[in-house]
């Protein structure tokens, strides 16, 4: 075939075993990833709240034998296993620990303590000696209500509280690693309980020996992580996929591209998977990918509990996009959900559909998470044009489009052995004239050109430099059930429950008729397509006494809204790098035109901005982990805790942001500075302690990247109802100089055009604003000029373009 045949020259004198890892071209990336569990509560340790003294000191002797620390020997050259050198472009997977057995409890390690009140604490030490890291995986773990379990590192890092939330069906709960090779047990009794010695909600079943970083170079993410960057194992990063664009840049696509999400399995595995609707519509959590993605790349081929278990890990991140149409801004990593059940499977096809377990209370998907069911069609001729949304190299949301008119079901299969292999049920893509695809687009949709799903991706060989040869698993092969094998392998039972019997179905908006935008004019939006945004071009860096930062705007009528959260932009640092990023407030006041205070309208803070949900190979729980902090920009996110409906009247208003515990504002914020595109009369303000709000002095136009996401009824726009008067454009002359004003959220640019009394055309420009106040040097000879100025509209403005002519003398 002529996959084999362009790959062939990979594998001289590899033996055979080799050569199927080494020519798979399933686009799942693997790396090394370390995660952290998902619900865990703010909770003080008991150690913290008071004196603790011996429990059970009248017991027989033989409880003093018990060590209350347990330490591991360091491992010998010989058990460490060999580091995979390969650096081409097979699949890899970054093994930085070593698991070593313990089915340690209370019976081994670790001593009882009380406090005053007759409360009860275990305690232990674990010391993996050499270790760089280490974790641990708990079995038998079934914590009661009121039992809170904490694990410190060496360096200070807890996790924890741990409590009867993060119990599972399987009693596993796998821990993110802390650095160093020391850990601290704390494990609080519910309070009033006595237990009896030996007695331990859990067991520590194997200790993971970190015998290298989980890094993998100094740009790579956290294990669990997305990786945004991908820079090892041969890959180039960012560069690899610059031909891939941006999914904003294709705003006629925006529903499709709410349907996409990204998928970290078993903590070490990338891929893309996409929200599918059924014929009921009723916004059942459906996520559709490749059975590749869940079965370790046919590690586990023919080993159904094996391959549930590994979907059960799934994380999901939602919105993991760039906020722009070009450029690389790394996104919200918080908005995830975690935990899968695996709804059915079938190697035959590489299908598989995966429903969303861990769901908040509501038992839906958050619309905060905008979420979108897209469509699908099992029609033998699907229509063009055809249509990838995807996560290349893990990366943020990328758009493709096919040059095929047609498509035909294909044979396909993987490396010079063709294993696995299928026989015409794949749909080929032969040529991208927009993007490719890459490691961490499998499982993404093949959209047709209804937008509805006709297939996943399998795999290829499609880059930058030859966009072609892709293979997507076509869902027409994948839907009717076979008798003998059941439910589980066929779309339909699932897709189509009431057995409707039709060959396409729409998607589904379960936010519709409500639109959920960003309040501001900072991003394109594709709700509101006149809406361009504008590109960050500079970073403001608060002063030490600077508490809060503001965006002034204007609400041109009274508008009823619901605050679903806020999103911050701004650029890492290596001083944020060594430490956490800090939790945030953001507040919504009336704005007072002298800047004195007023009484917010909504604030709230966040909890866990700058977190990630990940899950620990081998685990079936999830915990949160701090976001990788590089010099890049970073987009964040934290929900609102309640999301009240406000009726906001027509006026001004300003946005802030602060640290939620007070003090100076050391977040270095992301901005637009000079000429708006779409800004409406934004403005940056900032505000000392004890002070009233300023208007910035650094910044004379722009506003700080801060936003608030919310839901309305229609597209709100910000900005003010202009009058004539707003509109008119001022310009004089006035000592060699021609002096021009103009309102920037009207009008970005003018043409100028000076004449002689005889009629002669003396200058022809055309001026930017990047400021309200421009100022024109004149070298010209003396005499008599008329100056005509015409002002260019900016991209919203509704007000006529207002010519101005004058005369003037020039000594």
């Amino acid at each position: 075939m002529k996959m084999k045949r362009s790959l062939s020259y990979l594998h001289k004198g590899l033996a055979p075993s080799q050569i199927g890892l080494l020519t798979l071209l399933v686009l799942t990336l693997l790396g090394g990833l370390r995660s952290e569990a998902q619900i865990t509560q703010p909770l003080p340790a008991r150690s913290s709240e008071g004196v603790l003294r011996k429990a059970f000191i009248g017991e027989a002797r033989t409880a003093a034998l018990v060590p209350t620390v347990l330490r591991l020997p360091e491992l010998r050259t010989a058990e460490l296993p060999k580091l995979d050198t390969h650096k081409g472009k097979g699949f890899r997977t970054y093994q930085f620990a070593l698991e070593r057995p313990l089915d340690a409890d209370a019976h081994s390690f670790g001593e009882y303590l009380v406090d005053g009140a007759g409360n009860y604490v275990w305690r232990a030490e674990l010391i993996a000696t050499g270790a760089k890291n280490v974790s641990l995986c708990l079995s038998r773990f079934a914590l009661p209500e009121g039992g809170r379990l904490f694990i410190t590192g060496a360096e200070g890092d807890q996790i924890g509280a741990l409590t009867s939330q993060n119990n599972a069906p399987d009693s596993l709960l796998q821990l993110r690693p802390l650095e160093g090779n020391y850990l601290r047990l704390e494990y609080d009794f519910p309070m009033g309980y006595t237990p009896e010695r030996g007695e331990l909600p859990f067991q520590i079943q194997a200790l993971f020996h970190g015998f290298r970083s989980w890094r993998a170079e100094p740009d790579f993410a956290h294990p669990g992580e997305p990786f945004y960057d991908y820079t090892i194992n041969g890959y180039n990063g960012l560069a690899e996929i610059a031909c891939v664009p941006n999914v904003l840049a294709y705003p006629s696509r925006w529903k499709e591209t709410r349907s996409v999400v990204q998928l970290m399995v078993g903590g070490s595995r990338i891929s893309s998977g996409v929200l599918i609707n059924t014929t009921r519509s009723d916004g059942t959590p459906y996520v559709l990918t490749s059975g590749h993605c869940v079965n370790q790349l046919f590690a586990l081929k023919g080993d159904l509990p094996k391959v549930k278990k590994e979907a059960a890990t799934t994380v999901f991140f939602f919105n993991f996009q760039t906020p722009q149409r070009e450029g690389n801004i790394r996104a919200t990593e918080e908005q995830s959900l975690s935990g899968a059940e695996l709804v059915a499977y079938n190697e035959d096809s590489d299908m598989a559909l995966l429903r969303i377990v861990g769901l908040p209370a509501s038992r839906k998907i958050p619309e905060a998470y905008q979420p979108y069911f897209a469509g699908w069609s099992i029609e033998a001729q699907p229509h063009a044009p055809f249509f990838g949304i995807h996560h290349p190299l893990g990366s943020t949301k990328r758009y493709s489009e096919a040059t095929d008119r047609t498509l035909s079901l294909e044979d396909y299969c993987l490396g010079l052995l063709c294993d696995p292999s299928w026989e015409g049920k794949h749909w080929m893509v032969h040529r991208w004239k927009i993007g490719s695809t890459a490691a961490g687009s499998s499982g993404s949709p093949l959209f047709d050109g209804e937008g509805r799903i006709i297939g996943a991706l399998t795999g290829g060989s499609s880059n930058c430099s030859s966009p072609t040869e892709d293979a997507y698993w076509a869902i027409k092969e994948a839907w009717r059930k076979d008798p003998t094998k059941g439910s589980l392998t066929a779309l339909q039972p699932w897709l189509d429950p009431s057995g409707t019997g039709q060959e396409t179905c729409a998607g589904y908006d379960p936010i519709a008729p409500k639109v959920i935008q960003r309040i501001s004019h900072l991003y394109p939006d594709p709700n509101t397509p006149s809406q361009g945004g504008n590109r960050p071009n500079h970073i403001y860096q608060p002063t030490t006494s600077t508490e809060e930062l503001g965006s002034v705007f204007t609400l041109p009528e009274s508008r009823t809204v619901r605050v679903l959260g806020a999103y911050v932009v701004f650029k890492s640092n290596k001083d944020l790098a060594r430490t956490q990023l800090p939790q945030l407030r953001v507040a919504l006041s009336p704005f007072r035109g002298d800047g004195e205070l007023t009484t917010p309208l909504f604030e709230f803070a966040s909890t866990n901005v700058g977190k990630f949900s990940a899950h620990e190979e081998q685990g079936n729980k999830y915990v949160l982990r701090s976001r990788t902090l590089r010099q890049d920009s970073i987009e964040v996110f934290f929900p609102a805790p309640a999301t009240p409906t406000l009726t906001l009247p027509e006026g001004q208003y300003i946005l802030s942001c602060g640290n939620k515990e007070g003090g100076a504002m050391r977040l270095p914020v992301l901005m637009h500075q000079g000429g708006p595109i779409d800004s409406h009369g934004w403005s940056a303000w900032t505000r000392k302690v004890g002070e009233a709000w300023q208007r910035s002095v650094d910044v004379s136009n722009g506003a700080y990247w801060i936003d608030l996401l919310i839901e309305t009824s229609t597209p709100a726009k910000t900005g003010r109802n202009v009058s004539t008067q707003d509109a008119l454009i001022h310009a004089y002359y006035h000592d060699r100089q021609l002096h021009i004003k103009a309102d920037l959220a009207l009008y970005k640019s003018v043409d100028v055009r000076i004449y002689s009394m005889l009629g002669e055309e003396v200058l022809r420009a055309r001026y930017s604003f990047n400021q309200d106040h421009l100022t024109l040097p004149l070298s010209l000879p003396s005499g008599q000029y008329v100056a005509t100025v015409v002002p260019t509209r900016t991209s919203t403005s509704e007000v006529p373009s207002r010519k101005v002519a004058f005369s003037f003398i020039l000594p």
